[in-house]
């Protein structure tokens, strides 16, 4: 069965499907908007981004892998055999970030005020993390983008999905002293082995070495499968196909742990003591394994190969009524006509899947009329 295009007729007497070959999936094209060059590290380092992604890569269902290895073997200008895998195409996005000018697209500025100093005026960029996970996602589902368009847009979502776990790149503290924000710890001094609170969290406060040379060798290989073993054996694997979550829910997250773990106890030149490190490095691990396992989900319902099942619920008393599985949060519309070789489909309903299935039903007064379901965004 088509899995984006489902057809069937009704009679009164009889019902048959019909499966017409062809998607038709109709997405808006999205394009990449480039907004200011901000002075702000990228999330984790490249050591960091390279484990969540292996955590990823490694619940990618086998034909998803196959899709995702493929994306990543598409030839771009500025991939070289530093990221020219799934995992260290991880840094990807911050290899050229300068390049590019794509810095904004790595975190939000949430505002929070560490002093009762008002946030009032404070507020995130419009082109921010939030927004170019969604941009990611929209071309990768969408039939009409090209196929480097969709290279990129892997590369750019397996980098962001990491960035915007670390609790720094979705806020911004507020004080007397930094009224417009630190820019999520970049002006909150410190003293001691970084020099401020947004270098201590890349770094995962000592967890993350930033010492893996890439291409990757053995040895490289070695150290980030250990980190992944040990956080997966922390924090197992859940399965969760079917939705497409809103980013911004995993920005809220980050945003409070900036709140109630990254500032906590802190003052500005002080030295982090070394149970707060501690606490930094276990936050870095719980939140990277969330950012792997998110990603996987994530490509997983992008790239399902679960049949767009369709089926015949009732037909009673005029009331025909059907279901068909869909993916949370997707519209599907519904259409008719009363011969199928006629002109035109006419319009009966745009529908948001509150859940992974959707029920329909229609009052018939015509002897036989033909269905069909679209995804169209």
């Amino acid at each position: 069965m088509d899995q984006d295009h489902a057809t069937f007729c009704m009679r009164q007497k009889a019902a048959r499907k019909h499966f017409p070959a062809g998607m038709l999936l109709r997405l808006v094209a999205c394009f990449w908007l480039c907004c200011g060059f901000p002075n702000c590290a990228g999330a984790w380092d490249a050591e960091g981004h390279m484990v969540v992604a292996q955590i990823g890569y490694n619940h990618l269902d086998p034909a998803v892998k196959a899709k995702c290895d493929a994306l990543i073997s598409v030839a771009l200008t500025n991939v070289s055999s530093q990221n020219n895998t799934f995992v260290t195409a991880a840094c990807w996005a911050d290899d050229n970030k300068a390049a590019l000018g794509t810095a904004i697209w790595h975190y939000i500025d949430l505002p929070f005020s560490l002093d009762g100093t008002p946030t009032n005026g404070v507020a995130p960029a419009s082109t921010n993390v939030v927004f170019a996970i969604r941009q990611c996602v929209a071309t990768l589902q969408s039939t009409n983008a090209t196929q480097i368009d969709q290279a990129i847009s892997l590369r750019y979502l397996i980098h962001f999905v990491g960035d915007i776990q670390q609790p720094l790149h979705a806020s911004t503290a507020v004080s007397a002293s930094s009224p417009g924000g630190d820019a999520g710890g970049n002006s909150f001094s410190l003293s001691g082995y970084w020099n401020n609170l947004h270098s201590l969290w890349d770094a995962g406060g000592g967890y993350l070495t930033n010492s893996i040379s890439r291409p990757l060798t053995a040895g490289g290989q070695s150290i980030i499968d250990g980190k992944v073993s040990a956080i997966e054996v922390a924090y197992p694997f859940t399965s969760n196909i079917g939705v497409i979550p809103n980013p911004m829910d995993w920005a809220n997250e980050s945003w409070g742990l900036a709140q109630n773990v990254a500032y906590a106890g802190l003052t500005r030149s002080s030295t982090p003591s070394v149970g707060y490190l501690t606490t930094v490095q276990n936050t870095t691990q719980q939140r990277m394994s969330q950012g792997g396992h998110r990603l996987a989900n994530l490509l997983n319902t992008i790239y399902s190969t679960s049949p767009f099942s369709l089926s015949l619920l009732s037909h009673a008393n005029g009331n025909f009524s059907f279901t068909w599985s869909a993916i949370q949060g997707r519209t599907y519309r519904v259409q008719w006509k009363s011969q199928l070789d006629g002109a035109g489909w006419n319009n009966l309903a745009d529908i948001v899947a509150a859940t992974n299935s959707v029920s329909f039903t229609n009052t018939v007064t015509q002897t036989g009329r033909f269905y069909r379901v679209m995804a169209v965004e």
